[in-house]
This record gives structure tokens, C-alpha cells and sequence, in this order.
């Protein structure tokens, strides 16, 4: 019975109207969103449209997307629980856009398997006294030259914030990396 009461509560909350989104060329229009209580827990549709190139790439002009050889295209970005796909609406995506996703699947499931059998770890670093401004970046990069990391295997970002280090590094380099980021995070010299 609770189940059948959420659902209906859902059902409502489906029909909740928002205004679009306009971003770097694309528009998001959310169809449907609602949180449930049991599996999946988060259900959402957007709909995404924007004019692309023949090779995929989103064309920003606005206004002038057709004299760039702009067609519009739309898809659904669908959200249920911690799964997410795509659908496109008008057309398949051209092949080079196909390649590119394809190639950044791939990389993410090198990433996975490499964090499952235990090669790699993620960690975040919050900074107290630097932040990604180019001085900073100076001082991290002459740190990082002067070790002698044993797999050279890393993926380092900064970022959302500007002072956040996101790393990802061979279970070998991240000691390393933890001695560099608290050298790195000491206060200014004056």
C-alpha cells in the first residue's frame, strides 16, 4: 500500500511544468524528475537540443547556425538510480561523435577495472592555502619534477573549486602524491 501511495505521489510530482535551460549552446528541458523511496530511487528525463556540425560538435553562434552548417538535434538524457543513457530523437550521431563517446567509455572502464584490482586510487585534496592560480600551479609542477614517482601513472584535476585537487594515482605514487600535496598546501612564503 505504501508503495502504491508513493507511486501516486510520483505520478503527481511527474506533472510539476519548468522552464528550459540555455548553455553554451544547448537547451535542457526537464520532462519528468521525482525521488521514490525503494529501488531506483531517482527517476529523470531532460530533453537536450541543440545544433550540431556533421561531426557532432555543438555550434555556439547563436543566430548563425545554419550559415555554419548547423542542423538542430535533440535527445533524451534519461536518469534511473545510478545508471544514465542517452537516446537521440532526429538523427544517430555522426561517427566521429560515436568514436568519441566510445573512446571515453573505454577509458572509464580502463579507470574501474584498474580501481577494482587495486592498481589505482582516487583521492581529493581540499587546500587551506593555495589555490589552481598559475603561481600555484608553478610550485606544484617543480615539486612533481623533482620525484621519482615508480609507475608514472597518474590523472590529476583541479577543480570545481579552486582549491581542490582531484588525483587519481598507481597505489605505488599516491604516498608520493600525499607528501607533495602537504608540501605544496603550506602557507605562502613572505
Amino acid at each position: 500500500m505504501a508503495a502504491m501511495g508513493a507511486l501516486a505521489s510520483a505520478r503527481a510530482q511527474s506533472n510539476v511544468y519548468s522552464l528550459g535551460i540555455f548553455a553554451g549552446g544547448t537547451s535542457y528541458q526537464e520532462l519528468c524528475s521525482f525521488d521514490i523511496p525503494f529501488p531506483p530511487y531517482h527517476y529523470k528525463i531532460t530533453e537536450r537540443g541543440r545544433y550540431e556540425d556533421t561531426n557532432g560538435l555543438v555550434i555556439i553562434d547563436v543566430g548563425h547556425e545554419r550559415e555554419r552548417g548547423g542542423f538542430f538535434c535533440r535527445y533524451l538524457d534519461v536518469e534511473c538510480g545510478s545508471d544514465s543513457f542517452t537516446c537521440w530523437l532526429d538523427r544517430e550521431p555522426p561517427k566521429a561523435a560515436r568514436q568519441r563517446a566510445a573512446e571515453d567509455a573505454e577509458r572509464e572502464r580502463r579507470l574501474k577495472s584498474n580501481l577494482d584490482s587495486g592498481y589505482f586510487q582516487m583521492k581529493t585534496f581540499v587546500l587551506s592555502n593555495r589555490t589552481d592560480s598559475s603561481s600555484d600551479q608553478d610550485v606544484l609542477f617543480s615539486l612533481e619534477e623533482r620525484e621519482k614517482f615508480h609507475d608514472r601513472s597518474w590523472i590529476r584535476a583541479m577543480g570545481p573549486e579552486s582549491n581542490v585537487i582531484r588525483l587519481t594515482a598507481s597505489t605505488n605514487d599516491m604516498p608520493i602524491w600525499d607528501r607533495i600535496i602537504k608540501e605544496f598546501d603550506k602557507p605562502h612564503p613572505k
